[in-house]
C-alpha cells in the first residue's frame, strides 16, 4: 500500500466509537409509553404513559445522573407536534438515555394526521367534473382539509423547486402521487421560441464567474407536440417541472401562458439557467398538479382555494390506513442534547425531515425504518461522535442521512459513523442532488452500507479525512447527467478523503455530457480511490468523462482498482493554465481557500504538504493525476486527459479469475491471474462489502 493511502489512513480507524449498538448498561430507571394508555399513568409497565413526552417530561430530572431507558409499545403515536429533546434531556457516557422500541419496528412515530375513510365522498361538483378527464368522473373523491387541520395551504410560486407545498398523502403507508403528465417519463420540448433569461451567465459553466451578466429575469416561450396542454387553462395554475436547461438540474416554472394555436407555452418566471440546449439530449419536461391531469388511481390534487384535496382511490377507502402530512416540522428534534439513542423505531410520514439534530453528541439512531418523508430522512449538523447504524432510509424526497461534524478550519475531527445502513429511493421528489448520503466536516467513516435506486447521484462528500469503504453502490444516476454516484467538487480545501473497498455497478445512463461512479468536479484534488470493484459504471457521453473522473483537478490517486465492462475506466478533463489561474483569483476559491479555511497555514500544510504554494497555481504539466495496478476488463477507450498510466496498469479482455461474475461475486480466486500480472496486487475484500446481519439483502 502506497505511503499516501498509509497517511491518510493514519486516525481513520478509531477505537472508541465504532463499537455497534448501545452498550448493555443496566437501567436504573425504565418508563414506558403505550399508545391509547389512560391519562394519568405513572410510566410503569402496568400504569404506562400515553405520550413520549410525558416519559420525556418523567425522566428529565433523572437525566444524566443515571442510566434510563424509555420502552415504547407497538402502535403508531401521530405527533401534533415535533417530539424535541433539549439539553436536559440528554445523558452522560456513564448514564446515557435510550428511547427503545418494545419490539423492533413496531412503535410508529409519525410526524402526519390519521384520516378516515368514511370522509372522502365521491365528488359530484359540476365545475370539478368538467375539469377532470371523462375516464375518472364517478370516481375521484374529495376530503375537506380543513377538518384535518389544515387552516392555510401557501401556493408555489412561478419559480421552484421540488418538493411542491402540497400536502402528502399516504394510504397503508405508500405515499399517493401529485396529479401529473404525462403518467410515466417526460414530453420533450418541440423547439425553444425563446430562452427567457438566466439566473447567471457563468454558474452553468464556469464557477469562477458565477455572478457576471446578470440578465434582467424573463420566463422563456417554447413549442409542445402533444394536444394534451390544450386542455389546460393557465389562469387555474399549471406548473411545469423540467430539465431545462442541464440534465443535472431540476426546477419548477408557472405557466404564465398557453397559446393553443401555435402550440406554445410561455413561462412565468425563469429557469436557473435559462430555457436552454445545455445537453445535447432533448429537453424534458412534465405537468405536475393539475386537476385536468387526474386520471389514474393513486394520483391526487389539491385544491388552494377552497382547501380541498381530491383524490382517485386506488384501493377501496373504508378499511384502509389513511394519513395526511402536511406540518413543517420533522417527527425528531434533538438541540443540544448529548448521549441520546433511538433505537428500532418507525420514523415516517413528515413533511419536513423525519429527524433534525442541531449541535448533539454521541448520538445514536440504530436498527430503525426513516421512510415516507418529504425532505431528509436524517440531518445531523454540529456536534461529534454521532453514529447511524443499522438503519433503513426509503422513499425520501430530498436526500436519506446528512451528517455535518468537525471543524475544517482546525480539522477536529467530527468522528461519525455511518455503518450497516440501506438507503434506496432517496430522492422521491428532488431529482439532483439529493443524496444517500451527504456528508461534511472531518474525519468520519461511512461503510458496510448500500445504496441504491436513484436519479441522479448517491454520495454528496464535502469534507476532510473521511474514510468510505467497504459499500455497495448501484443504480444511480439513472436519469441525471454530468454526474456520478459520489461526488465532490469546487473546493480543493476539501481533501484527503480515502475510497477504498467498495462495489460499484449499473452506475449511468447514455445522455450527453457523460456521467460516472466517482467523480472530482472544478479543481478538486487530494483523494485516493483503492482496491474498488467497478462493473458496468458510467457513459463518457460525448466527451471525457471516465469511471473515475477528474475535472479540472489534479493530484488524485487511483491504485489497485479493478474495472469490468467499463467504458472508459479513467477520464479526466483538464483546465488550461489561464482557467486555473482564473478559478485561483476567483472570489469562490479565494473565500473557500483562504477565509472559510486557510491552505497556507501551518494547520493545513502539515496536514497536506501537496498545498504548498498552491495559489501560486502550477503549470498544466505539473497537475497530473496518478493510476497504479489498476486491472482494465474489456475497455472500450483509452483513459482521457492527465491521467499518468503505470507499467504496474493492465488491460485485460477476459475474466482473470473471478469467483463467480455472472452471479455478481468479483472476489478474486486465489489462483487469479491478477496475482501474477501484478505481484503486489493487494486482495479486495469483497465478501466483506455492503450491511451485515438483517440489512443483507
Amino acid at each position: 500500500m502506497r505511503e499516501e493511502l498509509k497517511r491518510w489512513l493514519t486516525g481513520l480507524a478509531l477505537a472508541g466509537f465504532l463499537i455497534l449498538g448501545v452498550s448493555s448498561e443496566a437501567f436504573s430507571r425504565t418508563f414506558w409509553v403505550q399508545a391509547g394508555a389512560e391519562c394519568g399513568g405513572d410510566g410503569s409497565e402496568s400504569k404506562p404513559f400515553a405520550a413520549l413526552e410525558e416519559a420525556r417530561n418523567a425522566a428529565r430530572s433523572l437525566a444524566g445522573k443515571e442510566p434510563i431507558e424509555i420502552l415504547v409499545k407497538p402502535g403508531t403515536y401521530y405527533l401534533s407536534e415535533s417530539f424535541v429533546l433539549e439539553k436536559e434531556d440528554g445523558g452522560t457516557k456513564e448514564a446515557s438515555v435510550v428511547y427503545r422500541s418494545l419490539e423492533p419496528k413496531k412503535a410508529h412515530l409519525a410526524g402526519s394526521v390519521k384520516l378516515e375513510g368514511k370522509q372522502f365522498r365521491v365528488t359530484d361538483d359540476p365545475a370539478i367534473l368538467a375539469r377532470l378527464p371523462e375516464s375518472a368522473r364517478g370516481k375521484v373523491t374529495e376530503f375537506d382539509l380543513g377538518a384535518a387541520g389544515v387552516e392555510k395551504l401557501d401556493l408555489p410560486g412561478v419559480h421552484c423547486r421540488m418538493p411542491l407545498s402540497v400536502p402528502e398523502l399516504f394510504v397503508n403507508g405508500e405515499r399517493m402521487r401529485i396529479a401529473r403528465w404525462p403518467n410515466e417519463g417526460w414530453a420533450t420540448v418541440a423547439k425553444i421560441v425563446d430562452g427567457g433569461s438566466k439566473a447567471g451567465s457563468g454558474n452553468a459553466f464556469d464557477a469562477a464567474k458565477m455572478n457576471e451578466k446578470i440578465e434582467t429575469p424573463r420566463g422563456g416561450t417554447f413549442e409542445y407536440s402533444d394536444d394534451a396542454p390544450n386542455r389546460w387553462k393557465a389562469e387555474s395554475g399549471v406548473w411545469l417541472w423540467g430539465y431545462w436547461c442541464f440534465d443535472w438540474h431540476d426546477d419548477i416554472l408557472k405557466a404564465a401562458s398557453i397559446d393553443t394555436e401555435k402550440k406554445q407555452i410561455t413561462l412565468a418566471g425563469q429557469s436557473t439557467y435559462g430555457l436552454r440546449h445545455g445537453n445535447p439530449s432533448p429537453r424534458r419536461w412534465r405537468a405536475i398538479h393539475l386537476l385536468e391531469e387526474l386520471d389514474i388511481p393513486g394520483e391526487y390534487f389539491v385544491d388552494f382555494q377552497t382547501r380541498k384535496l381530491y383524490f382517485y382511490p386506488n384501493i377501496p377507502l373504508e378499511n384502509a390506513k389513511i394519513s395526511l402530512a402536511f406540518r413543517n416540522q420533522p417527527v425528531i428534534r434533538i438541540q443540544d442534547a448529548q448521549h441520546v439513542t433511538f433505537d428500532g423505531f418507525v420514523i415516517e410520514e413528515a413533511f419536513s425531515d423525519g429527524v433534525i439534530c442541531q449541535n448533539s453528541s454521541f448520538l445514536t439512531f440504530q436498527n430503525c425504518v426513516v421512510r415516507n418523508i418529504r425532505q431528509c430522512g436524517i440531518y445531523s449538523g454540529g456536534g461529534e461522535e454521532n453514529r447511524f447504524l443499522g438503519n433503513l432510509i426509503q422513499f425520501t424526497g430530498t436526500g436519506g442521512l446528512s451528517v455535518h461534524s468537525g471543524d475544517r478550519k482546525t480539522l477536529k475531527r467530527g468522528n461519525c459513523l455511518i455503518e450497516n445502513n440501506v438507503i434506496h429511493d432517496f430522492s422521491e421528489h428532488r431529482l439532483c442532488y439529493a443524496s444517500a448520503v451527504t456528508i461534511g466536516g472531518v474525519g468520519h467513516i461511512i461503510r458496510h452500507n448500500e445504496f441504491f435506486n436513484a436519479p441522479h447521484m448517491a454520495v454528496a462528500l464535502g469534507g476532510n479525512d473521511i474514510l468510505f469503504e467497504l459499500n455497495h453502490i448501484h443504480h444511480v444516476c439513472l436519469t441525471g447527467d454530468d454526474a456520478a454516484a459520489l461526488y465532490k467538487g469546487r473546493d480543493p480545501s476539501k481533501r484527503g478523503n480515502v475510497v477504498r473497498w467498495n462495489y460499484w455497478h449499473d452506475i449511468g445512463s447514455p445522455r450527453g455530457h457523460g456521467n460516472a461512479a466517482v467523480y472530482f468536479d472544478d479543481g478538486d484534488g487530494g483523494e485516493m480511490v483503492f482496491g474498488n470493484i467497478f462493473v458496468n459504471c458510467g457513459d463518457p457521453g460525448k466527451g471525457s468523462f471516465g469511471t473515475v473522473f477528474c475535472h479540472g483537478g489534479h493530484g488524485n490517486f487511483a491504485e489497485n482498482n479493478i474495472f469490468v465492462d467499463c467504458k472508459r475506466p479513467l477520464g479526466s478533463a483538464p483546465w488550461n493554465d489561464q482557467r486555473w489561474k482564473e478559478y485561483i483569483d476567483a472570489p469562490l476559491w479565494q473565500k473557500r481557500l483562504l477565509e472559510d479555511v486557510d491552505i497556507t497555514s501551518e494547520t493545513y500544510l502539515t496536514a497536506y504538504p501537496e498545498l504548498k504554494g498552491f495559489m501560486d497555481g502550477a503549470p498544466i504539466a505539473q497537475r497530473h493525476n496518478f493510476s497504479k495496478k489498476n486491472v482494465f476488463i474489456r475497455p472500450a477507450m483509452d483513459p482521457s486527459g492527465t491521467w499518468d498510466l503505470h507499467e504496474t496498469d493492465v488491460t485485460l479482455d477476459h475474466d482473470p479469475g473471478f469467483i463467480d461474475a455472472a452471479n455478481g461475486n468479483y472476489g478474486l480466486r486465489g489462483d487469479s491471474e491478477i496475482f501474477r500480472l501484478i505481484p503486489d496486487f493487494e486482495p479486495i475484500p469483497f465478501e466483506k462489502i455492503g450491511p451485515s446481519g438483517e440489512m443483507k439483502r
